[in-house]
């Protein structure tokens, strides 16, 4: 059985965690499972086939550093890659891992930037994408060929974005994109498309057509991250508080 292509299995004996991370994961556009211990962790990769699995080190029955030496000795799951979550950042406690096969290694409180790139990092087949990109729905105004359009983006980074329509532009047409990220000034960039999806019988993938920004400044990128930081992590409350910004417990 292939592994699923988009799926993670986080393991960790924390419930709060593993629904807050959990539900994080989900809105990076990843599908989820979760384990509460490290033989539910083994049962659930050999069971579900994840692309990708992220364990806790310490974890009940059995820890994260037994738990990975399992994996990695068996024959249907034993390529899949593993992320490490601990408390602990020695060196000496990466290194371990290391030698065991983990393809990355996370220090709790789990830093929001910081999983993305690990899971980019050591998903096979995983894109490319220097930049977090969530799905939501934000309404843009573009201009093309002296038409205007107001079109809402489902998806958005600080790259580019994804507008829903039936009618895209063909690829390579450039565009003047304006949308609101704050309540300063509309961000205004120029587009590049770069694909398109067609109305099919399914509206499966969305129709619309994917918008590469060209030459965004740095603070636009700063403000369109935080905005993305915002819309993922808004709503998510931990026991009577905000989760910090950018970090998860």
């Amino acid at each position: 059985m292939k592994n699923n292509n988009n799926s993670i299995l986080l393991a960790d004996d924390s419930k709060t965690f593993l629904m807050y991370v959990g539900l994080l994961v989900k809105r990076l556009g990843y599908h989820i499972y979760v384990a509460k211990d490290g033989v539910e962790a083994i049962k659930l990769a050999k069971e579900k086939k994840p692309s990708l699995i992220v364990l806790d080190y310490l974890m009940p029955r059995i820890d994260g550093s037994s738990c990975l030496s399992i994996i990695r000795k068996d024959e249907e799951i034993g390529n899949t890659p593993v992320i490490i979550l601990t408390s602990s950042g020695s060196e000496a406690t990466r290194n371990e891992f290391m030698s065991l096969g983990c393809c990355g290694f996370l220090k709790k409180p789990v830093n929001i930037k910081e999983l993305y790139g690990a899971i980019r990092k050591c998903m096979k087949g995983s894109n490319n994408r220097m930049n977090i990109r969530a799905s939501l729905l934000v309404k843009a105004v573009i201009e093309c060929d002296d038409e205007k359009r107001e079109l809402f983006a489902s998806n958005l980074s600080a790259d580019g974005m994804f507008l829903r329509t039936i009618a895209p532009f063909g690829a390579g047409k450039e565009m003047d994109i304006a949308f609101y990220v704050d309540q300063e000034d509309p961000v205004e960039l120029k587009g590049t498309v770069v694909y398109m999806n067609e109305l099919n019988n399914e509206i499966e993938p969305e129709p619309g057509m994917g918008i590469r920004f060209i030459e965004v400044p740095e603070d636009v990128k700063q403000r369109i991250n935080y905005f993305l930081m915002q819309q993922l992590t808004g709503d998510l409350i931990v026991e009577g508080g905000n989760i910090e910004e950018g970090q998860f417990i």
